[in-house]
């Protein structure tokens, strides 16, 4: 997974979306990518490109922020790993 990494960062050098963009303006695209994953969800389509199209957009933010995916997911998973909750209507609720 980590080369794949790599390697989607490098397309995003290799296109200037690192430089030549901004954190704002990949925030629309993630938008649009999210608007299009929830379409799939909704009319029951696969939901593989909508996803792995999300994730491309979070490595780019997540480069120009000094970060990587790996971080990003243990601090997530760190902030939830103890919670308690309940499921609501399909929804974990803590």
């Amino acid at each position: 997974m980590n080369k794949l990494i790599e390697q989607v960062k490098q397309w995003h050098y290799d296109r200037n979306l690192i430089e030549g963009s901004t954190d704002k303006a990949q925030m629309g695209k993630l938008y649009e990518e999210v608007k299009e994953l929830n379409e799939s969800v909704y009319y029951r389509k696969n939901p593989i490109d909508d996803i792995g199209d999300i994730v491309v957009v979070l490595i780019n933010i997540a480069e120009r922020n000094g970060l990587t995916l790996e971080q990003c997911l243990e601090h997530a998973y760190n902030d939830i790993k103890h919670r308690k909750g309940k499921m609501v209507n399909g929804v974990f609720v803590k």
